[in-house]
Parts: structure tokens; sequence; C-alpha cells
């Protein structure tokens, strides 16, 4: 796409006053009678002539010197000659010359002198534009902040440019946003103007053309221009904009996506204007540099918006796969966004402790999202565990506790069938039947979580199966029912266990399939250790102690914390907060987890963030 060219809106477009050249001519002794050839020599080439006394080694920097050795008490035997000395830019330079030929020789030496010295600034220049140009890359590719990353723009192009101030316009819709602004002279807030994106404003006009305006007086812009200024800053605050210099940013495909402006170019940047005389305008070479700058800014810009839409892709991906997930169980909806909320402050509060055990810890903020993310995800291998048994809210399943009930009412029926046929009396038909009934009942209750038999309702179990026969082949009560309904703790058997613990394998082996980033590599294995136990008792790899990484030891304590807390789950009623953190501080006393991030949970009461507090009690 072809550049549109710059308007310039001065005196001279386009125009750049030359730098007067730095050296200056000196003759010794003062009252040479050479100086007045020296003099028009130095006129000649556009250099300064100066009569000053030079008799001090600091007087001699950036100093051409003319020496007359022709005078009667220094010639000697060397004959009548004079010496040019140059000590200008490092250079060593001693021209000796007669008195007949010190015109000619002395102005083509300058204009040598002065021609080096243009191509030294110019060389100078180039260096220190490289150089921004690679401070600003380097600056733009390390931010992950728009903000930061407009303000990083903003500064390196006002120090490029030495300009007081600038502003930062983004388009948005159907209008330019106004969304940085610095300026040395007068500090001020940026506000959230809005402008048009027509021809009436500056940046509206750079916007829409695409092209660079350069100003050098904001309060003389022609009539006839189809833009004014925006003075309200000036009216203000009694500030003063005269020059100004606005650039577009354009994307890769050449789309303008916003303006990046310059106030006020100064002799010396990073000061704040003494004067309103000392502004300048700025330069043609401005406007390029600034061009480039923006055009750098543009892409990162771009960069920026398409890394905020992939991290936002992927967080939509997680969430969805954790709804999907979750929606197998509907009684631990929530957890996973529970435990990742729970994990991350504490890991904050890690992170912020300035005395204790964890004085020397911190967490990056790349290291805080990887931990986040682990903790959303530490629970997707339940994808592959049966939902009979992820769902399973009684040590019996649904069918077999109907089968079972089905059976004793079976039996029921036998006992009357009995007592009709003459095969049992009569008078133990009550008998018989409420002790079927209180059988029942004891099944029942067993079969809830938390209610473990005591010996005798273990031995009466066992007593049923033997008891009451269907038939010589089906026991009233199976043997594998029997044993589930002794379950100590929970609602799963063994087997059942050791399935619902692989989850934590399975999600292992789903996350480390992901091509996750450099800086989200370790999600697999913090998800990995979320069930591991510093005494080694935990699974799936009895890791123990440091073997345990510090984030995985967090995401463990917020684990524990809401499947003790929460109100949802079917076999269990939510425990209080303190209750919870009882059991947390009883685990830590038995080495399983670690002690002093339980007592940093207790003590910043981190629960808040997922739990409301109750309210105070009226006195």
């Amino acid at each position: 796409m072809a550049e549109r060219p710059t308007i310039h809106q001065g005196p001279v477009p386009g125009a750049t006053a030359a730098r007067p050249s730095r050296i200056t001519i000196s003759v010794l002794p003062p009252l040479s009678p050479i100086a007045g050839t020296v003099r028009e020599a130095a006129r000649a080439v556009g250099i300064e002539f100066s009569r000053a006394k030079v008799d001090t080694p600091s007087a001699l920097a950036d100093r051409l010197l003319v020496v007359d050795l022709t005078q009667r008490h220094t010639v000697g035997r060397l004959g009548p000659r004079v010496v040019a000395v140059s000590q200008r830019l490092d250079l060593d330079c001693y021209d000796v010359v007669p008195p007949s030929q010190v015109r000619w020789r002395l102005q083509r030496a300058i204009r040598n002198l002065v021609e080096r010295e243009r191509l030294q600034r110019q060389l100078e220049a180039e260096r220190s534009t490289i150089q921004i140009l690679n401070e600003i890359g380097y600056a733009l590719s390390a931010q992950t902040s728009q903000s930061e990353l407009l303000d990083t723009v903003l500064t390196r192009a006002r120090r490029a440019a030495r300009a007081d101030g600038g502003s930062i316009y983004l388009v948005d819709g159907e209008a330019l946003r106004f969304t940085c602004s610095q300026n040395d002279t007068i500090p001020f807030r940026a506000s959230r103007l809005q402008l048009p994106l027509d021809h009436s404003s500056l940046a509206g006009f750079v916007t829409v053309t695409g092209q660079t305006l350069k100003i050098d007086d904001a309060y003389a812009v022609p009539p006839e221009a189809p833009y004014r200024p925006n003075l309200t800053f000036d009216r203000e605050t009694g500030y003063r904009t005269r020059s100004m210099l606005l650039v577009p940013m354009k994307d890769r495909d050449g789309v303008v996506i916003g303006v990046l402006a310059l106030v006020n170019r100064k002799s010396r940047g990073g000061e704040a204007l003494a004067s309103w005389e000392q502004i300048e305008p700025f330069t043609d070479t401005d406007a390029t540099l600034a061009g480039s700058i923006a055009s750098q800014a543009a892409v990162a810009i771009e960069n920026y918006r398409l890394y905020r839409e992939i991290r936002n892709l992927f967080d939509g991906f997680v969430d969805a796969a954790v709804t999907a997930i979750e929606a197998r169980d509907p009684s631990t909806g929530g957890h996973s966004h529970r435990v990742a909320a729970l994990t991350t402050a504490l890991a904050q509060s890690v992170d912020l402790a300035s005395t204790g055990p964890f004085a020397q810890v911190r967490f990056t903020r790349n290291e805080l999202t990887e931990l986040h993310y682990a903790a959303m995800l530490h629970d997707f291998g339940k994808v592959g565990v049966r939902e009979e048994v992820l769902l399973k809210a009684n040590k019996l399943f649904d069918w077999e506790m109907r089968g079972i009930e089905a059976r004793f009412r079976i039996a029921g029926l036998q006992v009357m069938l009995e007592v009709l046929r003459e095969e049992l009396p009569a008078r133990d038909e009550p008998a018989a039947l409420a002790q079927l009934d209180a059988d029942l009942a004891l099944v029942r209750r067993l079969n809830r979580p938390g209610n473990r038999p005591t010996k005798a309702e273990a031995a009466r179990l066992e007593g049923i199966a033997q008891l009451w026969q269907l038939d010589p082949s089906a026991a009233l009560l199976q043997p594998r029912e029997a044993q589930r309904l002794c379950i100590p703790l929970g609602s799963l058997d063994p087997e059942e266990r050791l399935e619902i613990e692989r989850h934590v394998t399975h999600t292992f082996q789903f996350l480390r399939a992901i091509p996750w980033t450099r800086d989200l590599a370790r999600v697999p294995e913090l998800a990995y250790c979320h069930h591991e136990k510093l005494d080694g008792t935990g699974y799936p790899r009895k890791l123990a102690g440091d073997e345990i990484p510090l984030g995985a030891r967090l995401m463990t304590i917020a684990d524990i914390f809401d499947a003790l807390t929460a109100g949802d789950r079917p076999y269990k009623a939510g425990m209080t907060p303190a209750r919870a953190v009882d059991i947390l501080r009883d685990e830590a006393a038995r080495g399983r987890i670690q002690s002093e991030a339980v007592e940093l949970f207790a003590q910043r009461r981190l629960w808040t963030c997922i739990l409301p507090e109750p309210a105070p009690r009226a006195r």
C-alpha cells in the first residue's frame, strides 16, 4: 500500500534548519598577522572564529588551532612555517604548511573537518534511531497489558522526538477513543474523550485519510483546512500548544487502528518547558521516526488483541470443559471454580507474606495463571469414571437397594404362604414379619454414608444372609451387598474408590496431550499432584514432602476445604468454615498437608472469596 504524503502546516513546508557547525577556530598567538586570513577562511566555510585566549588544556577542547610559528623568537633553525593543529572529534592531526599556503590549505582542511563532523552527527543520529527502535521493540514485546503497552509507546515516541506531551487515540467502533496521554510540563489525568471518525478533528483526519499531519503552530491553522485543533486543554490549564505531529498507527493490512499525537518539540527532551519560546517545529526526521514507532505500536497492539482473543478463547474452552464434566455430577457443580478461586487467593497471600515461612516465596503472574488453570482442570479426569460410580450417593446402588427391598417383600409373602400351607405356625407369623421389617430397616440405615455398623450389626447382616433363603441358591442379602453395607466411611467400596482415584491419572493424561505454552507448561504436573500428601499417603504416586510442588500443596488445601463445606452433596451436609478449618488443622497435625499454609488460610479467612460472611447478630 502506497504511503500517503505528510501534510505540513507552517511557513516552510518540509524545511529543516541546517545545524550550524560547532567547530571554533582560533589563532595562536591571538595577534598573529595571519589572523585575518584565518578569519576569512572560517567565514568561507561557515564556522566560528574566536580571538579567545587559549592558555589551558580544557580550552583546547572542541577547537581547531592554527599556530603561527613564523615569529622570530620561535623560528630557530626550523625556518618560517605555520602549523595547524586539530583536536576535534578525537583527531590528532598536525599539518605543517608555509605561510603562503595558509588560505587554501586551511579552507580545505576546515571543509573536510566540517564534512566529517556532519557525517559523524548523522551516524550518531542513525545509531540513536536504531537504538530507540530496538528499545521500543524489546519493550513492546515484553508487555502483556494494553495500558502498559500504550504508555511505553508514548514514552519512547516522546523521547525520540523530544516532545513535551503526547496522546494516543484508538479506533473503537465508529469513534476514536482517547486512551493515553503524557505531558512533562503540566501532568494531567487522561479524560474519556471520544472523537468522531471524520475530518473535523486532527486525529479523526489522520485516521480517515491515513496521512501524517505536521503543524508548526496550532493557533495558525489555515481557515481552509478541514480540521480544527482541540485547544480545550490550553484554555483550562494555561498550556500553550504550538507544534504538533500526528501519525497513523497502521496494522499489517494497512488499516489505521489509532493515532499517535505528539505536542511541542523542544531542544532538550524530558524536561518541563521553562518558556513557550523553547518550542520548536517537528522535523521530517521526527515524522519518519514517529511513523516507524507508530507502525511497531500498531503491530504490538494487534498482537496483544490477538493474544487476548486467544486467551479468552482458551478460558471459554476451559469453562465449557469444566461445565461439561460437572454436568455429569450436578452435586459437585461449581467445585472446580471454587477450588480455583481458593487456590489463587491462598497463593497470592503466600506471595504477599513479608514474614514467616513464606517470606522468601514469590509467585510470578505467569505462575499464578498456571496454578489457576491447574486448579480449574484438576478434576477433568472424572470424564473417565463410570457415571454410576461418580454419582453414587449411598453404599448400595439404587438398583441394588430396590432388588433387596423386592426380596424382602417376597420373603414376607413366603412367610404368609407358609402359614397358609401350615408349614409355619400362625402364631409365629407376626414375629417373622416384624423381624423382616427390622432387618430391612437396618439395611436401609446402614446404606447411608457415615453410618458405620457395630460388631453386633455386622454379625446381624451375616445372619440375615443365612436366615432368609428365598430358595436354596438365593439368599435374601448377598455377601457383596453385606460387605458394602459395612463400608466405614463414605459410599464407595475399595474397587470403586480405586476407580475414583484413577481420575487424577486420567486428568494428567488428558492435560499432557494439550500443547501448553512455556508459561503454562506445569499445568499437567500441578493438577497431577492435588491428591498427594506430605507424608506419602496420598495418591496416585505416593509423593512426599518437597516432591510435591508448593502450588499443588495449596490446591490440596483448597480442594479439601471446598469438599467439606459444599452444601450440595447428597451424601453429607456442608460443614461450617470453622469446622472445616479444624479438620484441616487436624490433617496438618498428622503431617499430611502444610500447616503453615493452613494457618495462613485461616488467618486471612480466604474462604470469604467463595462463601458469604454471616450477617452480624442484632443486639
